[in-house]
């Protein structure tokens, strides 16, 4: 008998918009909806892309994590469009390989905890 081979976890990839100085949370509200919007569709598509804003005290980051780092996408553009217009200046990471735990349907992460279950009381409840 043949052992069963696991399916190969697709790569991901992981880059960065540098933005210096650190810019205040209210100017990233239209980078926000692009990353939502492109995660969105990566998803309906069946690919992997995923970004978020990451604020430091001395610089602020927008991560991005793909599964195709080659492909310049359209939320690319857009990032450095919107970066430009608010006049933030800007450095763009290369893309670096990243290893994410694989995670299948009805298995949690490692080191994930499952939920808290409220245990029964008789089926009165008590507020403090």
């Amino acid at each position: 008998m043949v052992p069963k081979q696991r399916p190969r976890a697709p790569e991901s990839w992981a880059y960065a918009y540098q933005l210096n100085p650190p810019q205040p949370e209210p100017r990233f509200a239209k980078i926000k909806m692009l990353l939502r919007r492109a995660r969105q569709a990566a998803q309906r598509a069946g690919r992997m892309w995923t970004g978020q804003v990451v604020k430091d005290a001395h610089i602020t980051h927008i991560l991005v994590v793909t599964d195709a780092p080659d492909e310049l996408r359209a939320v690319d553009r857009a990032i450095d469009m919107e970066l430009k217009r608010l006049k933030m200046g800007f450095a763009i990471t290369g893309p670096a390989r990243v290893s994410l735990p694989r995670v299948t349907p009805g298995r949690r992460a490692p080191g994930r905890r499952a939920p808290r279950t409220p245990t029964r009381s008789g089926g009165r409840s008590h507020s403090t």
